[in-house]
């Protein structure tokens, strides 16, 4: 077997921020032409890795070798020329600037003394052409007026105009749609292959990884666990290596007994609902699975009240449900967390603390004064409550990581006592730490007779954590599935 040149390697490398060891002793060796997953909890010191290797920060010890020599980078720009280019998990656009002079910031096309916009265009609709991740991009919009997804197309699309040797990709799908992340995927292999760009690739959704990297190297506290080749890719060991624990232990324990119906939805339709009917009781889980666009969304939205029903009947603890209403739903006990967190979710410029006590800002403060202290104290103690982890209650949400940023809505709808918890998708594009985190709060939630209505894009953990489900297709329920029925056979035939 021919060995192929290190294009990137690390000898010995030591990070920390105060007292906090981000990156341990941590050797590395990348090989020209690899596509190499990292993969590991947040926390694991990824991010902090890839920072080192592209100039954003420097080593606190030990040596970086690139293309066989010691480089010490005195900025991300000086590895930027040298040929390293990182997309990071959040863009990081000019929000009045469109896509093509985003795209070219710091390297403008000039006529005399102005900037020639035309010239930018031109260029990026070649660019787009070459590198067809999202062929309708609108080259003028600015980046405020943008979709998560949009934005990230023209952060990949802005790394790859430096003619790279070496792609470093922080979450490059979280925020894109099934559709452009499958030509995303295409596209990093064709050019792995056709240009021998070395493609560094973080990703929560080890499918992905699986998919299109030819290794991948695990970190857990700042150290290099180890490094599988794809010949010996094995979810099983991954998730054993990523949390230093058996797969087998990674859901919690089902529910073994349940109570009485909680909330039931008789005969439902709307314009994608056909008579569709569910309940969910006391202590437990359902599940609901199906494809994309099969209705399950569409459903819980219209028991919440966000969507028309019409017709159909709904009630809450045998109490009738006329014309479902959020606030109605919400004095009922039945809260919501939603597919898209920064959409629907989430509050961008609001604090940690402000984003889990909106929702409960009159019951805190029935004399309609906000005090300080006080909201601090409730967002405290829930933080700690799902183990949220941030440096300060006042920080900006946004700082946040993808996981603590979703434990930050469970946080706020747990603040009060609910009856039944919806939670559509709650665990997407989150690291697996944070995802048994949020497990392990739904069984607490369970075990003090609670309902849960959960919806998964993941059909290993629809199966690892519903107690019941229902299958849906077309917008129509196909099967309820009880305990000893759920397998992925009898799901899979049930939603094709």
């Amino acid at each position: 077997m021919t060995t192929k040149e290190i294009i990137i390697s690390t000898k010995n490398i030591n990070k920390s921020f105060g007292a906090t060891h981000a990156v341990v002793n941590l050797d590395i060796n990348i090989e020209k032409g690899d596509i190499m997953g990292l993969v590991g909890e947040n926390g694991a010191g990824k991010s902090t890795l890839i920072k080192l290797l592209g100039g954003e920060h420097t080593v606190d010890s030990g040596q970086i070798i690139y293309e066989n020599m010691p480089v010490s980078w005195k900025s991300s720009a000086e590895a930027l020329k040298k040929g390293i280019a990182i997309v990071h998990q959040h863009p990081l656009l000019v929000s009045s600037l469109g896509a093509a002079e985003n795209i070219f910031l710091g390297k403008e096309f000039v006529q005399g003394f102005f900037v020639d916009n035309p010239k930018g265009i031109e260029e990026a609709t070649k660019l787009i052409k070459q590198y067809p991740i999202y062929a309708d991009l609108d080259l003028e919009k600015p980046a405020r007026e943008m979709s998560a997804g949009e934005k990230e197309v023209v952060e990949i699309l802005k790394a790859l105009s430096y003619e790279p040797e070496i792609l470093i990709l922080d979450e490059p799908t979280a925020s894109l749609p099934k559709d452009e992340t499958e030509t995303l995927l295409k596209l990093l292999t064709e050019i792995n292959r056709t240009k021998h760009i070395t493609i560094i690739y973080i990703s929560h959704k080890l499918e992905e990884a699986f998919e299109i990297c030819n290794k991948i190297t695990v970190m857990r506290n700042g150290k290099n666990i180890g490094t599988l080749a794809k010949d010996n890719f094995d979810k099983d060991k991954l998730v054993k290596m990523m949390i230093n624990q058996d797969i087998s232990e990674f859901y919690p324990d089902k529910t073994t007994k349940t109570g009485k119906i909680l909330l039931e939805a008789h005969n439902l339709n709307t314009n994608i609902l056909r008579d569709v009917s569910i309940n969910v009781r006391e202590g437990e889980i359902l599940g609901l699975y199906g494809l994309m666009g099969a209705g399950m969304t569409e459903l819980v939205e219209s028991i919440y009240g966000l969507r028309t029903l019409k017709s159909g009947k709904i009630s809450v603890n045998s109490k009738a449900i006329e014309h479902p209403q959020v606030e109605m739903m919400i004095r009922n006990g039945v809260f919501l967390i939603p597919a898209d967190r920064h959409q629907y979710g989430l509050f961008p410029s609001f604090t940690v603390s402000e984003n889990i006590t909106i929702a409960h800002l009159f019951s805190l403060f029935q004399e309609f004064l906000i005090k300080r202290s006080r909201e601090n104290q409730a967002a405290t103690e829930q933080a700690k409550r799902v183990n949220l982890k941030y440096a300060d209650i006042n920080q900006s949400v946004m700082e946040l990581s993808g996981g603590n940023q979703q434990k930050t809505i469970v946080a706020r709808w747990l603040l009060q006592e609910c009856g039944i918890l919806i939670v559509d998708d709650p665990t997407v594009g989150i690291d697996i730490g944070a995802k048994r985190d949020i497990y392990k709060i739904l069984r607490e939630l369970t075990s003090r007779n609670k309902g849960i209505i959960f919806i998964s894009s993941e059909i290993n953990e629809i199966i690892g954590m519903a107690d019941r489900i229902y299958t849906m297709r077309r917008g129509k329920i196909t099967a309820e599935l009880k305990q000893e029925d759920i397998n992925q056979e009898n799901i899979l035939k049930n939603i094709l």
